[in-house]
């Protein structure tokens, strides 16, 4: 792993021009202005990345998206984050130009690279809209693929966890020619890779889901309120007056429902869900060219990925308050005695034959449907995306050009198993009384019937549903409430680029001429998402509901930068670009930038970007969806057990939003398994984000220390007008409890909507250009190689790498009036953690056939929850800080010959384990995409040359 300007690339010929990723001049010995890290092809065979974001994520420019862990949140897809900023901020290329995307953001999902194609990668952070259009504003990640491979190359790779779980088999063939008069080249690869799943249940951190104990001294084993037995939590039930609510037995008995200590009633949802998902993948990766003249070069690119990646969470928890409420009177599932007891706390009111007990009941019932099995999510997706072109010298003029157009699709299809429908529950619920007395009737069995019995778009008809008591729901009723789910969506992108780069001949300021780059580009991008009935209504639980989404739009742009040479060592760079977005409107950006090599041992860098994000077609065009983040409710008794008791501003504020007095500061307004029902939606008057990214430093190849490069670079992205949709969580903050922005009347409390027992129903979002972002920091890299010989002694060469980045602020505002929400060094409060310091070093040890190498990737201490305003208070969370985590990797290769080479090595070789975190944390009890979750796991690799 090298770090630009020291590119291995650079140096194939003294005579060679090259262009490193963030410019579109060609250059000998080019120097970026902007930090460059290079990733080597070797590192996938020596760290035994198989998917290349495995390898990416330990890079400390990035904090990781979703990878292998993502079960839930996740959509089966692996993406990159540079800076933390998100990945939709993060432009991924390869070879230079746009990658296929994948769904309504637009996201690359980095599984359709192959990485046995890979050449190298290049990450740039910082803006780069001025060269490659919008969605640079965090930076770039550049795959430059095999395009001149000669002959036949097998692998082999297999990993497994000294636990003998979490396998991954791979295997990929690559083929190449080259013409037989020297002025072409074809190449294909074909792979496969097969990825078994892990569960929760395999790990001992992760079998239980936990939480902080009443008084946040420990953990404890947590879980859900829905529970196979169902529960109702009322604020009070009659003699059951425990103000957490009650639990039912077999029998249809109720009693108080235990919610601490180490034996309680809640559900534990942890062993059935991945910890990592299973995938299998095919790839077919070919490139070829043809040089006709020196004018004239035929070019062509394909690429083709199949992934299926699945899902699997515990069977389907229902929180729902049955729209007709549920029979009681002479219900033969209840016992009498709970009949009055609920009839007390929930009856309707309605009492036909006077005997004390209400017909019918109204609560929200919270219920595990273990009868219908776990949910299982299945994704396969497709993708390809072609690439013709046809590039080559402008005559005699010094001048080249490069013409070129890239079509992709991703068509995806999702399959659910575990819904229920949402109005058949309610349906079963109700049961027959033909004769109106108010008692359930019964038949000669004693058995009652559906007051609906069609089948109401199910395969069997309607059958009655006892929910009172674990394992009482039968088999005719699990197959009524059943629904079939599925989606399918078609991503489409259209990219025309010429390019034009040369330099101005005579017109110059030094010896050295001006270096140009000039062009023009169209970007069509488009998105279509159909989903089943019941998907399309939302009437499922289980899943999230998703209305159908259309929507498309596109870009004319043209840009132009100039490489200035002016003398003394000094070079300014600078480019423009506008862009014309069929749903933003023309928007400019520019850059500029320079480097001064005071001589051949220092070189000082730095530029200046304006960059732009377009809003994507989810953010513009997304109907409302709904989904179901973590929150608690400010008016609960569980968010005052988390942050303390609330003030009496916040109480009147919870009053007038409609929680009743007598339930504020309690269990009943906790919210259902510890989430939020957020309904999200586009906003098709977004306009584009706008950043400004600054970055200066030093490059140094110290005389005294051959063979050492030294960087260290300052950067600073700020970002304006962020598009996003603020979290139901800062919402219901913003509304309650921040100073600054609650109120009653507020846009915030607008946004919450309350059901009549005061429990939320749901929080609104909705995309807009509200948010401010500040991402601050230093990159520091240093490489330095030497002959041990040199030494005294000869094993071999030496090569050392250090890729390090302190980050001084990660800054985010939802609005203008808003407090200042600092995440760096956090935790849980601003999602993902993010450390202020974090570093990778790789050693490698080289010697005739033998090759080693030892990495250690450091992960900073963080503490629970995020700064306001530059103030921290403790959340009070059990887990306040996460220490500094250690992970050490190693590996040994021997090249037998010049036709066999084997890979053997092991990651996390310490074999240290995740932190343990209970209320904050993301899943499985930590945060797997940043802590190890396997284990010790070992890998092997054989490559074999024809």
């Amino acid at each position: 792993m090298t770090l630009a300007p020291a590119t291995a690339h650079a140096q194939d010929s003294d005579d060679e021009e090259i262009i490193v990723t963030g410019s579109r001049i060609a250059k000998k010995d080019f120097i970026s202005n902007s930090p460059v890290a290079t990733v080597d092809a070797i590192q996938f065979e020596r760290t035994g990345a198989i998917n290349v974001e495995n390898l990416l994520n330990t890079l400390p420019q990035t904090v990781p998206g979703l990878d292998r862990t993502s079960n839930n949140p996740g959509n089966g897809t692996a993406t990159v984050d540079l800076r933390g900023l998100g990945p939709n901020r993060t432009l991924v290329l390869v070879n230079g130009r746009r990658a296929m995307p994948n769904g309504q953001a637009g996201i690359v999902d980095i599984n359709t690279i192959a990485p046995a194609m890979i050449k190298n990668v290049e990450v740039l952070t910082g803006g780069a809209s001025s060269v490659y259009g919008a969605d640079a504003v965090a930076g770039v990640v550049n795959f430059i693929l095999k395009d001149d491979f000669e002959g036949v190359e097998a692998n082999v790779g297999y990993s497994s966890t000294q636990k003998g779980d979490a396998e991954t088999i791979n295997a990929n063939v690559t083929l190449g020619a080259n013409t037989s008069d020297g002025r072409g080249n074809a190449t294909v690869n074909v792979g496969w890779t097969d990825r078994s799943a892990l569960f929760q249940g395999d790990r001992d951190f992760s079998e239980t889901a936990f939480f902080d104990n009443i008084d946040n001294t420990g953990l404890e084993p947590g879980g859900s309120s829905g529970v196979p037995g169902t529960s109702i939590f009322a604020g009070g039930l009659g003699s059951f007056s425990d103000s957490f609510g009650v639990v039912f037995e077999p029998n249809g008995a109720a009693r108080p429902f235990v919610t601490s200590g180490d034996v309680n009633d809640f559900y534990n949802y942890a062993p059935v869900n991945f910890i990592q998902l299973p995938q299998e993948r095919f790839t077919i990766s070919g490139s070829a060219h043809y040089e006709i003249s020196d004018h004239f070069e035929i070019y062509g690119e394909g690429r083709f990925a199949n992934n299926t990646v699945s899902s699997q969470l515990a069977p389907t928890p229902i929180f729902q308050t049955p729209a007709n409420g549920f029979s009681l009177d002479g219900n033969p599932f209840i016992p009498v005695e709970t009949q009055r007891v609920l009839s007390d706390a929930i009856g309707s009111g309605v009492d036909t034959d006077g005997d004390g007990i209400d017909d019918t009941a109204s609560a929200l019932l919270r219920r595990r449907l273990v009868e219908v099995g776990p949910r299982f999510n299945s994704d396969s997706r497709n993708t390809f995306q072609i690439v013709t072109g046809l590039r080559g010298d402008l005559f005699e003029s010094g001048w080249n050009y490069d013409l070129s157009y890239s079509e992709g699709r991703t068509q995806s299809s999702t399959f659910q198993n575990g819904n229920v429908n949402r109005g058949r529950f309610d349906q079963a619920l109700l049961l027959a009384d033909a004769d109106g007395d108010g008692n359930v009737d019964l038949d000669a069995n004693g058995n009652p019937s559906c007051a609906d019995p069609s089948a109401n778009g199910s395969t069997v008809g309607c059958s009655p549903l006892n929910l009172f008591g674990a394992g009482n729901i039968s088999a005719e009723a699990a197959a009524f409430l059943q629904t079939a789910a599925s989606t399918t969506d078609e991503t489409v992108q259209r990219v025309l680029q010429a390019n034009f780069s040369g330099d101005l001949g005579n017109l110059k300021i030094s010896e050295d001429p001006i270096g140009v780059a000039v062009g023009a580009e169209y970007i069509e991008n488009g998105f279509v998402f159909r989903p089943s009935q019941d998907v399309a209504a939302s009437t499922i639980a289980g899943f999230n509901g998703a209305a159908a989404l259309q929507g498309d739009y596109d870009v004319y742009s043209a840009y132009g930068e100039a490489s200035i040479p002016v003398g003394f060592g000094i070079t300014l760079d600078v480019a423009g670009r506008v862009s014309d977005f069929s749903t933003a409107g023309t928007h400019y950006n520019y850059k500029i930038g320079g480097d001064w090599a005071i001589n051949d041992q220092i070189r000082i860098r730095g530029n200046y970007n304006t960059a732009v994000r377009a809003p994507n077609i989810g953010e513009l065009f997304s109907p409302v969806n709904e989904g179901f983040p973590g929150g608690q409710d400010p008016c609960s008794a569980a968010y005052a057990s988390q942050f303390g008791a609330i003030d009496s501003t916040a109480v009147s504020i919870c009053q007038a939003t409609g929680a009743p007095a007598g339930v504020i500061g309690t269990a009943a307004l906790d919210t259902a398994s510890g989430q939020v029902r957020a309904l999200s939606g586009g906003n098709d008057a977004l306009n584009v984000e706008k950043a400004d990214t600054f970055t200066i430093g030093a490059v140094l190849n110290p005389s005294f220390i051959e063979g050492l490069t030294l960087s260290v670079d300052y950067f600073d992205i700020s970002i304006e007008d962020a598009i996003g949709a603020i979290g139901a969580q800062t919402i219901l903050n913003n509304c309650y409890i921040t100073a600054d922005t609650r109120g009653a009347g507020s846009n915030f409390c607008g946004a919450v909507v309350r059901r009549a027992d005061g429990t939320i129903l749901s929080v609104s979002t909705q995309s807009a250009n509200l948010s401010a972002l500040d991402n601050e920091g230093i990159d520091i890299a240093a490489q330095y190689s030497f002959d041990t010989s040199d030494l005294g002694f000869d094993i071999g060469q030496l090569s050392l790498n250090y890729l390090g980045t302190y980050t001084i602020a990660n800054d985010f505002q939802v609005s203008a009036d808003a407090p200042v929400l600092g995440c760096a060094g956090y935790f849980s409060g601003c999602g993902e953690p993010d450390p202020t310091y974090r570093h990778r070093v790789t050693a490698g040890l080289a010697k005739n056939e033998w090759n080693g190498q030892l990495t250690w990737q450091l992960i900073g201490s963080v503490r629970n929850g995020n700064e306001v305003d530059g103030e921290y208070t403790a959340p009070g969370n059990f887990v306040d800080e996460i220490g500094t985590k250690h992970y050490f990797n190693g590996s040994v290769s021997r090249s037998f010959n010049d036709n066999l080479t084997l890979t053997l090595g092991a990651n996390n070789l310490l074999n240290s384990g995740p932190p343990v975190i209970g209320d904050n944390d993301e899943q499985a009890n930590t945060y797997p995409a940043t802590y190890d979750v396997f284990g010790r796991t070992f890998f092997a690799n054989a490559k074999i040359n024809f």
